[in-house]
């Protein structure tokens, strides 16, 4: 079976995750670089040895998830749970870690328990949204590019410790130098960075232009509109948890950013998860997301290849 869901797919009937996953390593190398994401379906996994078996046949080097942005459990060394929020929330097309100084070039996900209704990964085409964006929101953002506003330790989102993984405030701002984050420690223990990135890059697999950022994710547009009126009025304009403006600190229009979701709306691509399931995707070629679920899903991740912004490959 391939090229279903509009990526690539093979059956394995039966066998062991980790075995099939080194039977076809080389069909999963090889559509990779020719469709940016492969799904392995019909396996049997006893546990979360097969999937690490899995990782190392592809080639994984699993990688830390610093600078994080949404909470998730470390299950083992290097494999994570799907992000903990709640059943009922949508979590926009975002590639992951697109707001920080490095991200990983790829990603797998072991469904190890599919939702009851609801709860798949879309994916979208990044290069298919930037061509479909339209042109004067795509010139602004090659322009101007985007400024990314974090505030952690709020009571709202994220600890400063639990996003960094650090307790010491030392080691948070070494991070953030190396980064080329901007950094301020305010009030009651609270952090706040703020990041200038540009909006675009470059598959270094493909060589396409690509729509790469947190917009539809961090923009406060993506609250529900009673949850921003709230977060703002307590928090104020520039205090929420993540947010998102144009390089020069402009706020974006919520009708741009919409135009943007319309764009990801047209190329995403989704499937039902299966038990068991296998997805590895370029985490430069496709976007992910969440739909809302019921039921005890259970999803892994777990990411690997560290792409950095300062690659010269990745120039917009």
């Amino acid at each position: 079976m391939d090229d279903v869901f509009g990526i690539s797919v093979k059956q394995v009937h039966g066998a062991d995750l980790g075995s099939a996953a080194e039977a076809e390593a080389d069909w999963m190398r090889e559509r990779l670089t020719t469709t940016g994401a492969v799904l392995l379906r019909g396996a049997r996994a006893s546990g979360i040895a097969e999937f690490q078996h899995a990782l190392q046949a592809v080639g994984f080097a699993p990688l830390q998830y610093t600078e994080r942005s949404t909470p998730r459990s470390e299950v083992v060394d290097g494999v994570f749970t799907s992000t903990e929020y709640a059943a009922r929330e949508v979590i926009p097309q975002h590639n992951e870690s697109s707001y920080a100084a490095e991200w990983p070039g790829r990603l797998a996900f072991h469904c190890v328990s599919p939702a009851l209704t609801g709860g798949a990964t879309p994916i979208a085409d990044v290069s298919a949204v930037l061509r479909d964006v339209p042109a004067r929101i795509r010139a602004a953002v090659e322009e101007r590019g985007l400024r990314y506003v974090r505030n952690y330790g709020s009571g709202v989102g994220l600890d400063w410790r639990a996003a960094f993984q650090t307790r010491s405030r030392a080691a948070v701002e070494d991070y953030c130098r190396a980064k080329g984050m901007d950094f301020q420690w305010r009030d009651d223990d609270c952090l706040r960075t703020s990041r200038q990135a540009p909006g675009l890059a470059v598959n270094p697999v493909t060589g396409a232009a690509i729509w790469f950022n947190h917009l539809v994710l961090f923009h406060q547009s993506a609250l529900r509109p009673e949850v921003r009126s709230a977060l703002v009025s307590v928090l104020g304009e520039d205090g929420l948890p993540n947010d998102v403006f144009f390089g020069d600190g402009a706020p974006i229009p919520d009708d741009d950013v919409n135009e943007v979701r319309w764009a990801f709306a047209r190329h995403t691509r989704r499937f039902d998860w299966e038990r068991n399931d296998l997805l590895v995707i370029d985490n430069m070629w496709w976007s992910h997301g969440r739909e809302a679920f019921t039921g005890k899903r259970r999803i892994l991740v777990s990411m690997s290849d560290v792409v950095s912004a300062r690659q010269p490959a990745l120039a917009p």
